[in-house]
């Protein structure tokens, strides 16, 4: 994010260490897979809001030698991101603070540019796909995932995820950020001057047990104590105090229910210059 949008604008889900714990899960090998054959040896790589760094280590050691640059513009993620490259020792991997919006960094300066659940999030996905266009090489290509929100499904819709969902969806929207663009990422793309694109959906689904139920648990358990969620949602008159800790105090027991079905849907897209 830049000088002026970056200033209205937030990461939804905010920097706390449940955050980052989450995050840290996420993995290249899956998280991109639909990126890594067109990852070799000796192909420069930069990853836009690179977070706590478990991608961006993972797609440094699919191009070593080659250098991978993770850029985020949160301080403490970069901190985390650096603790876990010097634990892997993976030494062709860098990380600076850096906006989306205005990558620091020369035209032409890497063969792959990442945005993994990064541009849902700004409220100028054009702006953003034209940085990382103007920063690749002929013969580059950009990675981009988002997820689709509208077909989002979580069952049974207790009154408490039912809550959930209205709240972050009105936290979303308050932030400048979008929870429909990523159906039409081959059209931005097209747009910010890539000259081929390509696309397709994915889903994940959750039926109460596994990593992504525990993932879900821990969303619902934690968003609702962010503190900058919490005073937004109760300046706004969105719920109260006592709504919200309920929501909280619900997931653990929501997550091992029989019943609980629920898929998130994504759309994954590449850019080629």
């Amino acid at each position: 994010m830049g000088t002026e949008a970056g200033r209205k604008e937030h990461y939804v889900h905010g920097y706390e260490e449940w955050t980052r714990r989450w995050m840290t899960m996420r993995t290249a090998e899956r998280e991109l897979a639909f990126l890594m054959p067109h990852l070799a040896p000796g192909r420069r790589v930069l990853d836009c809001g690179c977070g706590p760094g478990s991608i961006t280590v993972g797609l440094a050691r699919a191009v070593m030698p080659a250098d991978v640059i993770g850029i985020d513009i949160e301080p403490r993620q970069l901190e985390t991101a650096r603790s876990l490259a010097a634990e892997g020792s993976i030494g062709n991997v860098r990380f600076e603070e850096g906006s989306i919006y205005e990558i620091p960094f020369p035209d032409a300066s890497f063969d792959v540019a990442v945005a993994h659940f990064v541009i849902e999030h700004v409220s100028d996905p054009g702006r953003a796909l034209r940085e990382m266009r103007r920063v690749l090489r002929p013969g580059g290509v950009a990675a981009i995932k988002d997820p689709y929100y509208p077909a989002f499904v979580f069952r049974p819709r207790t009154p408490e995820v039912a809550l959930f969902q209205e709240l972050m969806a009105r936290w979303q929207e308050h932030n400048g950020a979008s929870t429909t663009y990523a159906a039409d990422l081959r059209a931005h793309l097209l747009d910010a001057g890539f000259s081929r694109t390509e696309a397709s959906g994915g889903m994940e689904t959750t039926a109460g047990t596994g990593e992504i139920a525990a993932v879900f648990r821990m969303i619902i358990e934690n968003q609702v104590r962010d503190t900058a969620f919490r005073q937004s949602v109760i300046t706004h008159g969105w719920a109260t105090e006592a709504q919200m800790d309920a929501i909280s105090e619900s997931a653990a027991e929501f997550a091992k229910r029989p019943d609980v079905f629920g898929f998130i849907v994504f759309v994954q897209a590449l850019g080629f210059v």
